[in-house]
């Protein structure tokens, strides 16, 4: 299992707790694996053992010193940082830490650090944003659950699988479960689907996220109406502003989004899953940028109701019946050009009545 996070200074002046050495050792094992320059420059400078990737085994302070040796020429050969800069330390939610991880998500490393990074790293150093899947793209891919009986696929029933997916990208980091060499930037759905399969991710109802999101690097916490039932937390007074302040302090929200007319009495219960990366600038409606997996583009989420003819005309007829029971809907859906008519049509009726917080860990 992967650190809560990490929790203190490793490498060349670092207090290098041993959970921690561990855990900067891991990663530097996974870069070792995909990246030659990396490992040619390492095995020059003494620092494999015989197998010819993986540091010094035990977490004393010797191997703290390695460690810190194998940090700056990872800082040297792979950053590209200039000699007088490497400093052989790895600092929670630091530069390095970043780029070790892979991480793509916006706002992880200033741009400046990219002209002569190499292909290889060069996404982790960049605010490229974060990578999008389409789920349709799997239509082989079989979930770990079956539905009415029979397997479903990625395709068919994946969207929270892709949306944790993408969240994973930009904001997650490698585990010991993930395969070898593959760093944030690299993983897939597919990746993800077998994480999940092989972890006991999967309950007969579905994806199971607690399990799941730890493997693949992340904190999360779930609010939703229905509270200690379902699993999930109270919703606060303000889910607006909880959503805010995450996003502004470098999380993501996954939101589960309703937008389809049901006779039932959960009618307006979520149906699908998209990820809001950040807040937008473009337009007085559009306030936040989303992934939908569903096609895989980019769409916008907003706070104003007037935009989701659906939750106007539920909460006038609460307004007429205060009686009528439905779930607060409390962002809404911005369409995305890039998406086809049809999915425009759904978009526009999408209405967050539920969401996850996904943190770096």
């Amino acid at each position: 299992m992967p650190l809560e996070h990490l929790t203190c200074s490793v490498g060349l002046g670092g207090l290098n707790f041993p959970n921690d050495l561990r855990e900067v050792r891991f990663l530097i094992d996974m870069h070792l694996f995909g990246n030659s320059r990396f490992r040619d420059a390492c095995s020059s400078a003494g620092l494999l053992n015989i197998d010819g990737l993986t540091l010094q085994t035990d977490p004393d302070p010797t191997t703290a010193a390695m460690t810190g040796s194998a940090v700056v020429q990872f800082q040297n050969k792979i950053m590209r940082w200039s000699t007088d800069r490497c400093d052989g330390r790895v600092d929670p939610k630091g530069k390095t830490w970043t780029a070790l991880t892979g991480a793509v998500g916006g706002g992880n490393i200033a741009p400046t650090d990219v002209t002569s990074a190499l292909p290889a790293i060069g996404d982790a150093l960049s605010n490229v944003g974060f990578k999008a899947f389409n789920q349709g793209t799997y239509k082989t891919q079989t979930l770990g659950y079956k539905s009415k009986g029979k397997d479903v696929t990625i395709s068919q029933q994946g969207c929270f699988l892709c949306t944790m997916t993408m969240a994973a990208t930009g904001i997650g980091r490698p585990t010991s479960v993930w395969p070898s060499g593959v760093l944030a930037k690299d993983l897939t759905p597919v990746h993800a689907n077998d994480i999940a399969k092989n972890n006991q991710c999967y309950t007969p109802n579905g994806l199971n996220p607690f399990k799941l999101a730890p493997l693949l690097g992340m904190k999360i916490r779930r609010f939703g109406p229905n509270g200690a039932n379902d699993g999930d937390e109270p919703l606060p007074a303000d889910p607006v502003a909880q959503v805010d302040g995450h996003i502004g302090s470098g999380g993501v929200v996954a939101a589960h989004v309703d937008y389809k007319d049901k006779q039932s009495d959960d009618f307006t219960r979520g149906d699908h899953w998209v990820l809001i990366t950040n807040k937008a600038s473009d337009g007085a409606f559009r306030g936040y940028d989303a992934l939908d997996p569903s096609g895989g583009a980019t769409m916008g989420m907003s706070k104003n109701l007037a935009v989701n003819p659906r939750e106007l005309g539920y909460f006038r007829k609460w307004l007429e019946d205060y009686n009528f029971k439905y779930l607060k809907g409390y962002l809404f859906g911005i369409p995305s050009p890039a998406s086809t008519i049809e999915r425009q049509g759904f978009q526009k009726n999408y209405r967050m009545v539920r969401y996850c917080l996904l943190s770096r860990s």
